[in-house]
């Protein structure tokens, strides 16, 4: 019986004692010290996984960039020029994504307690190599610019050599026509065949030694190309050439027409010198 409330009174003061211990203001305290490292540690932890998540982020971004290196290259030499800004426009809104998240990042770990000395030089690493991209991207850029300018430029001159090519040929052109005119006026050659009053009547002759003194009445000749005209028909019976040739420049060759009436053709047989003294050729018609 002795031992058995010996026992019980030492349970009781163990009892006794633990609970005073659980009540007095340092175990509080240091309960509540594990708590706010308990807290403090899950913070961190969470701080640690936001940061490698942003880490990772950037780098997929950048390994994304770098594959798309090669391919901005070949487009670039190439000429496929809206796709290759609006591929580059989006990168550098990607780039600019990735220097608010390292921005951020720097922020978070400036303000950290923690020893972050490597997680700092990762990121710093991260920004070098975004600086490389960002020149890289502005370079293809500027190129783009240049060469916009070059083609512009080469459009302008090929607009200028186009002008200047119209103008020539314009220019050319016109001489031509004009050399055209004047060789075919000076080719030019008229011919009349009609009887004696009808000529004298036109005022073409007044009698066979007066022809074509004065105030010729061309609309009343036929005109003709000399170095196309090689014979004249006229539908009479008989032709007399009142106008100044050289009688062994041409011949008059009496024939029938389809009309199986008489008719004379005047063969040139050497139109220099049938045309040589006057351009008029004047035929009385009987």
């Amino acid at each position: 019986m002795k031992k058995v409330l010996t026992v019980v009174s030492v349970a009781l003061v163990a009892l006794l004692m633990s609970s005073c211990v659980e009540s007095s203001k340092k175990y509080q305290a240091l309960l509540a010290e594990k708590e706010a490292l308990s807290v403090e540690n899950q913070k961190m932890e969470n701080e640690f996984n936001a940061t490698m998540g942003i880490l990772n982020e950037v780098e997929n971004n950048l390994q994304a960039i770098r594959d798309a290196e090669g391919i901005l290259l070949v487009k670039q030499e190439g000429s496929e020029r809206d796709q290759l800004v609006s591929e580059l426009l989006q990168i550098k809104e990607v780039m600019a994504v990735n220097h608010a998240r390292l921005d951020s990042l720097n922020d978070v770990l400036a303000k950290s307690n923690r020893n972050n000395a490597n997680l700092r030089a990762q990121v710093k690493k991260l920004q070098a190599q975004l600086a490389e991209k960002e020149e890289m991207i502005a370079g293809l850029q500027a190129q783009i610019v240049e060469k916009d300018g070059q083609i512009a430029n080469l459009n302008t001159q090929v607009a200028n050599l186009n002008t200047d090519l119209n103008n020539a040929n314009s220019e050319i052109e016109n001489l031509t026509n004009e050399k055209i005119a004047q060789a075919n006026e000076l080719n030019a050659v008229y011919y009349i065949g009609a009887s004696k009053k009808e000529l004298k009547e036109k005022g073409i002759m007044t009698n066979l030694k007066n022809v074509l003194k004065q105030n010729v009445p061309t609309e009343d000749f036929t005109k003709a190309d000399m170095r196309d005209l090689t014979s004249i028909t006229f539908n009479a019976k008989k032709v007399v050439v009142i106008s100044s040739h050289p009688v062994d420049s041409y011949s008059l060759v009496p024939g029938v027409g389809e009309d199986g009436k008489k008719n004379v053709t005047l063969e040139i047989t050497n139109p220099e010198a049938f045309w040589n003294v006057t351009k008029y050729l004047v035929a009385i018609t009987k």
